[in-house]
């Protein structure tokens, strides 16, 4: 696997900082360790398929359970206690810094905790289903085929949102999809990137969660901003919990779920059609 390819999901995924641009839902550290989880078994996924799929997702909400038990919860807004749409919010994660160190602190512990996971056998998973249907990767399947933005890598490992990731019901596995599919286009290099490039397009993107006049525009957070409050305003909600009103039990409940959906259905077209109307308008 080369290392582009690999840099390419990276960039995927840095709009969900801060429980999906900033929103306080399913925390970053989440999402982008059950997302390596399926990266470190791709081989597995592409041998065994739907049955090693739903084996890394059962390994997925492992993760997730283990960090809610380790940290108290796993949203950011639980997690920080601050509203990053506030001046006051993202000032008091900044100042004196507890907030912040403890969230670095959670990082470190959960990269351990990942780590210790590679080479392990994710090859059987519990399922009788066949052809599975999923939500951020049909997002991210139907942005690619309309505008060309895309990545199969990530296609291939989005599965991992499914029922708010890992079927623990955070964060919308659509809405993932979309911001994901935003940032393959305007998402940071996070290898390449310079030292005072980070630090510039970290104070624009939070300058932009508050202001109406964005600044340094095309920039996620400013355009990702807007693609949550769209799909809220359609969804009512953000989280996979409240838009489905139920929790699920594992890889075959969910599947019947979803299949049966008329709802989750149009929910996941929305997204597509959010992700793709912002596309088209900040490219051109």
């Amino acid at each position: 696997m080369s290392g582009d390819r690999q840099d390419r999901v990276l960039k995927s995924v840095t709009g969900l900082e801060g429980g999906a641009v900033a929103s306080g839902s399913t925390c970053g550290v989440l999402s982008g360790g059950a997302l390596g989880i399926a990266l470190m078994h791709r081989e597995s996924l592409r041998q065994y398929g739907v049955h090693a799929a739903s084996a890394v997702m059962e390994e997925a909400g492992r993760y997730v359970d283990w960090f809610g038990e380790a940290f108290g919860a796993t949203t950011c807004r639980a997690r920080t206690g601050v509203d990053f749409y506030t001046v006051s919010g993202q000032l008091r994660y900044l100042f004196p810094g507890d907030r912040m160190m403890r969230c670095l602190r959670h990082i470190a512990r959960a990269v351990r905790y990942l780590h210790n996971l590679s080479g392990k056998d994710l090859s059987r998973g519990e399922t009788s289903t066949g052809q599975p249907l999923h939500c951020a990767a049909s997002v991210l399947r139907l942005v690619r085929e309309r505008t060309g933005i895309g990545d199969d890598m990530l296609e291939e490992l989005a599965f991992v949102f499914d029922g708010g990731l890992a079927f623990r019901g955070g964060l919308c596995g659509a809405l993932a999809g979309a911001l994901m599919a935003l940032n393959l286009a305007f998402g940071n290099e996070v290898r390449s990137l310079r030292y005072h490039r980070t630090i510039k397009g970290f104070v624009a993107g939070h300058i932009n969660l508050l202001v109406k006049s964005k600044i340094g525009m095309p920039e996620p957070f400013g355009i990702g901003r807007e693609i949550v409050r769209e799909f809220r305003e359609q969804a009512g909600y953000i989280e996979c919990r409240d838009i489905a009103s139920r929790a699920f039990t594992g890889w075959d409940d969910f599947q019947t779920y979803l299949a049966g959906s008329v709802y989750c259905a149009g929910l996941t077209a929305s997204a597509a059609e959010i992700a793709c109307s912002a596309l088209k308008e900040y490219r051109s």
